[in-house]
């Protein structure tokens, strides 16, 4: 680990020495969930990507393209400060692989551009949706929202906070054993 505020700050946010990261294994398991879940989330925001231009909202289809790029480049400045080059770890890539990205990037591309050329010389979208919300949302809707937010969040805070207490017992009664 380095000495920079940068890098103490992603250190820090993503627990690596908390205890909460469990034994070694536990902790490898840990680190494939989060790569699963990002390259999930990626998937996902190209996939919003291309709706965004099929149903016509044509430039806005860059915004979840430029979000996703956002943990892209983070890893690649993590792995970076850590000495590790992913850029050039991509050379060992597997043949299947690098085929299957390839044809991803390929077919994604195609698809977003496609649908992006057709809004601009039709000025039509693919899938006509619309986006009418009837207007300015009433002071009850808001209220409503934030009602139910408060709530929904409180319900997850009370259900964390159980399963933490089930998992201290449960531990607790693993090491009297």
């Amino acid at each position: 680990m380095t000495n920079s505020p940068l890098m103490r700050a992603a250190y820090a946010l993503t627990g690596l020495s908390d205890p909460s990261m469990g034994d070694e294994r536990e902790q490898a398991v840990i680190l494939r969930a989060y790569a699963f879940a990002m390259v999930l989330a990626i998937l996902l925001g190209f996939a919003t990507s291309i709706l965004f231009a099929v149903f016509g909202l044509g430039l806005w289809s860059v915004a979840p393209l430029m979000i996703v790029g956002i943990p892209s480049c983070a890893t690649i400045w993590f792995a970076a400060r850590e000495g590790v080059d992913l850029v050039a770890l991509l050379d060992r890539a597997g043949k299947k692989r690098m085929t299957l990205v390839w044809a991803g990037t390929i077919g994604y591309l195609l698809l977003w551009c496609g649908a992006l050329a057709f809004h601009i010389l039709t000025g039509n979208p693919l899938i006509s949706v619309n986006f009418d919300f009837g207007g300015d949302p009433g002071s009850e809707t808001l209220i409503g929202g934030v009602i139910g937010g408060t709530v929904g969040l409180l319900a997850a805070v009370i259900a964390l906070k159980l399963k933490s207490r089930t998992t201290q017992r449960r531990l607790a009664a693993e090491d009297a054993d």
